[in-house]
């Protein structure tokens, strides 16, 4: 079949009657979706390393009600947030000082459901012309996925900054209580307003990125390009040895000799520098445990007194929602980089939606419920 500079307009009907087809030699994937049983088909070069059979590029029915359920969490859950944070008086500096920081997480968070959302919205609005009418490519290189990409980079890159400021904040309030090297109500501003001016600059170098190369985005339907699949290079064609064999004739068929990361940047920034926040906010918090730990026990109380099983609860959910977000991310791309695994769409789609998000519907009751309960 030739090439075309078009996608097909393909329909459930196109192969009906060819009962006899045998072996089917394509440049469009889609076809090979809806080929007669029992037919070979034979790709004249690789398909796009996220290529499935879905008729929407949101994966399936459980993704498509999930990513609603978390969007509508992290939309209604960060906004009431943001309202109770910004109606309440604070008393003293230092619930001034987190309540800034935890309001600022809140917005950051907010914009993951606004991410969410507009996904879900699309991907109601394009439907399965997505596959009758071939339109990923025009979906991945749309003004609305490169937007629904820059806000989501910049949601999660706020809300890991924001977090590991917290982090920090709560280590040297706690392991240096008398220190004056802390963060005040004003210095609080600032540093949230760097935050997101960091924040800002690094999703903005995304979408930057994104028109001089197209892997940033175009590998991705959910508009994120992380760094979770490799790139099929060194293209060259080679005998299709099985089409000689069994029907007789040489056909020569498209193979890659071998494969790149599709963006180094994505490597840059989700595994080198979430990596590095990560372990930073564990050594805040196992340093706080510490602390707390040994304070505990120089006044005289049991080790696992109620507030320090508080404490140590609060730290676990934290720190262990933080890594079931962010860990699994990290080492996979490793492992993908390094060429040891190869992810699968379906697993990619599961990670976008379900693992990259989940903190931003978590944090509002880490941060507010959580701490409403301890101060009981």
């Amino acid at each position: 079949m030739a090439r075309s500079s078009k996608p097909m307009l393909l329909y459930p009907e196109l192969f009906e009657g060819l009962v006899n087809l045998q072996v089917l030699h394509v440049y469009d994937p889609r076809l090979c979706c809806i080929r007669p049983v029992g037919a070979e088909c034979v790709n004249r070069e690789p398909p796009h390393p996220l290529f499935t059979c879905r008729k929407t590029f949101l994966q399936n029915t459980t993704i498509k009600v999930f990513i609603w359920i978390l969007g509508l969490s992290a939309l209604v859950g960060n906004a009431f947030v943001i309202i109770m944070r910004l109606r309440t008086k604070h008393e003293t500096t230092i619930s001034s000082v987190q309540s800034t920081l935890i309001t600022n997480l809140a917005v950051s968070d907010f914009l993951m459901g606004v991410y969410m959302i507009i996904l879900a919205v699309m991907d109601i609005y394009i439907g399965d012309s997505y596959f009758w009418e071939g339109r990923s490519e025009e979906w991945r290189k749309s003004n609305t996925c490169q937007i629904a990409g820059f806000i989501s980079v910049l949601s999660s890159e706020a809300s890991v900054f924001l977090i590991t400021l917290i982090s920090v904040d709560r280590f040297i309030c706690i392991v240096f209580p008398f220190s004056q090297k802390r963060l005040g109500v004003v210095s609080a501003r600032v540093f949230s307003g760097f935050t997101w001016a960091l924040a800002l600059v690094v999703s903005s170098i995304s979408v930057a990125f994104g028109f001089l190369n197209t892997d940033a985005y175009s590998l991705s339907d959910v508009c994120v390009g992380l760094p979770l699949i490799r790139k099929q290079i060194d293209l060259y064609a080679a005998v299709d040895t099985y089409t000689k064999s069994i029907y007789g004739f040489t056909e020569f068929a498209i193979i890659s000799g071998t494969s790149i990361p599709t963006w180094q940047y994505a490597i840059a920034l989700f595994l080198g520098v979430n990596l590095l926040s990560f372990v930073v906010i564990c050594l805040c918090y196992i340093a706080v445990f510490i602390k707390v730990y040994f304070a505990g026990r120089s006044a005289g109380r049991k080790s696992k007194s109620l507030d320090q099983v508080k404490m140590a609860s609060k730290m676990f959910l934290i720190v262990g929602t933080d890594l079931c977000c962010w860990m699994p991310i990290i080492v996979i791309g490793i492992l993908v980089q390094a060429n040891v695994v190869v992810v699968t769409p379906d697993i990619y789609a599961w990670l976008v939606v379900f693992v990259l998000p989940i903190n931003s519907s978590i944090n509002p009751y880490l941060y507010t419920v959580a701490n409403r309960v301890s101060s009981k």
